[in-house]
């Protein structure tokens, strides 16, 4: 017997076979977001041609040439030009330096009265760093400055004054110079500290005179 209502060859609806829709799935797009130096493009067109270049603790870059230092602001903008030979502080990043700023006398006589363990000479800075709780600074004019802030450096900028050696050029001799040591015992082979025509290296005793108080470096 048929149910009624119910044609020969229909399927009922509750025999229709269930079928699951797939959500479709949340893609999420990351976005890479690199953040560009301002101040690249900058530093590319005068790494070559500047004496030095820096970066203050404000954030600005000054771009030191011949003649002036030209100031870009932290939107690396060039909003005006300032003299040459800035003064900058121990906390601000000397980024390029093509031509050095030596140390004069006065600076020399400060640093040998204050008998510091070591000290930082930055290629490009004029002032002579002196770390500890308190960053000291010599100046060019011999004040010493007191800053809280810590120095940036390279690790080929900061020196020790354990030995305090004063260097005579020999006239005839290219390859050791002749050293007037001060109160230190040395003994053949010890390594020293010296400055030779404005250069610091590491040297090694090879001779004594007079006493103790010549020394041969080599």
């Amino acid at each position: 017997m048929k149910n009624e209502g119910y044609i020969e060859g229909q399927i009922s609806i509750f025999e229709l076979p269930i079928i699951e829709v797939e959500k479709p799935k949340k893609v999420i797009i990351k976005e890479e977001i690199k953040e560009i130096d301002k101040f690249d493009s900058i530093i590319k067109l005068y790494s070559k041609s500047c004496n030095r270049i820096v970066k203050t603790l404000s954030g600005a870059l000054l771009v030191e040439l011949d003649d002036k230092t030209l100031y870009f602001n932290s939107n690396g903008i060039n909003e005006f030009n300032l003299p040459k030979d800035v003064v900058i502080m121990p906390g601000e990043q000397i980024i390029i330096a093509n031509i050095d700023k030596e140390l004069n006398e006065i600076q020399k006589q400060k640093l040998e009265a204050l008998k510091p363990q070591k000290y930082i000479k930055r290629k490009g800075d004029c002032n002579l760093i002196i770390p500890g709780e308190k960053t000291l600074v010599i100046n060019p004019k011999g004040w010493v400055l007191e800053y809280m802030q810590k120095a940036k450096y390279k690790e080929n900028e900061i020196f020790s004054i354990e030995f305090a050696l004063k260097i005579k050029e020999e006239e005839y001799n290219i390859t050791e110079s002749a050293v007037e040591v001060a109160n230190e015992n040395f003994k053949v082979d010890d390594k020293v500290n010296i400055e030779y025509q404005g250069t610091k290296s590491i040297g090694k005793v090879v001779r004594i005179y007079n006493s103790g108080e010549t020394l041969n470096i080599a």
